[in-house]
């Protein structure tokens, strides 16, 4: 038996609105005893004229195949469940930050919130995601080893994340706080408007129209990664970091070290003089 898959806080939040805001006022009136393709065409042309972002279109379709799938299980619905046709999405943020964009923003931070200040440093050290920083506790930590083990990934496979000295300084600071939580004693939901309001102050997005390029807090994990690739760490080690399941999700950062190609090359020439 398959198991059921746990949503965050946030998550249904955020399934709630968009179930309110772009399917119950769409829907409350259609028959879905006679559900076919074409229902589910039209739908996703209607959510285009709402002029709905590919991936938010990809949502609304993804939660009403959801909503469907339990009404058929519930026996609600006695229906085929329709094919959905999802949007193709290419929505990878490829920016990092440079050593001065990061000494600009962490000192803007540092001026409004020491808390988002250590967060963000933290981030940028380890390369975690923002709901894997949220959700630290004190037994995620082994400090004999200078390791944060992570059993609740987003792979649902057990991680280790090596701390470096920044790291390790940082998470020594807040667990001697002993708090529910690393950096917080209620669980954090969402990045705060701090870091957006330091972003925005830094002009770190001025002039950049393209989502995948703006700065976000994501962005300090795309710029952990780039570094490590810039400083010449193999792509497999920065992958099993990150937590990727396959290599391919890490290839967005290859072209960030093309001397290592060089490099390889050149050894094999030396060792067959």
């Amino acid at each position: 038996m398959g198991t059921t898959k746990e949503f965050k806080p946030n998550s249904i939040k955020k399934d709630i609105q968009r179930y309110n805001r772009h399917i119950l006022s769409y829907w409350y009136t259609k028959d879905f005893n006679t559900l076919c393709v074409k229902d589910i065409i039209l739908y996703r042309q209607y959510l285009t004229k709402q002029k709905l972002s590919p991936q938010s279109i990809k949502h609304c379709l993804s939660l009403l195949r959801r909503v469907l799938n339990r009404a058929i299980q519930l026996e609600i619905l006695s229906i085929r469940l329709p094919y959905f046709e999802m949007p193709i999405i290419n929505n990878a943020r490829v920016r990092f930050l440079t050593e001065q964009e990061v000494s600009l923003l962490l000192s803007t931070l540092m001026n409004k919130s020491e808390l988002w200040h250590d967060i963000s440093l933290f981030a940028l050290h380890t390369g975690m995601r923002a709901g894997e920083i949220f959700d630290l506790q004190a037994h995620h930590f082994n400090l004999y080893q200078n390791l944060i083990i992570l059993y609740d990934t987003k792979n649902n496979q057990i991680r280790t994340i090596p701390l470096n000295n920044i790291a390790l300084s940082i998470a020594k600071k807040y667990l001697a706080y002993n708090m529910q939580y690393l950096f917080s004693e209620k669980k954090l939901l969402q990045v705060s408007k701090i870091f957006r309001t330091a972003v925005k102050e830094t002009n770190l997005n001025k002039g950049v129209l393209d989502t995948r390029n703006k700065v976000v807090f994501y962005t300090l994990r795309h710029t952990f990664a780039s570094w490590l690739i810039q400083k010449g760490i193999s792509l497999p080690v920065v992958s099993n970091l990150l937590g990727h399941k396959d290599l391919k999700m890490t290839m967005r950062y290859a072209h960030l070290a093309p001397d290592q190609g060089k490099y390889a090359v050149d050894r094999l020439v030396y060792s067959i003089k």
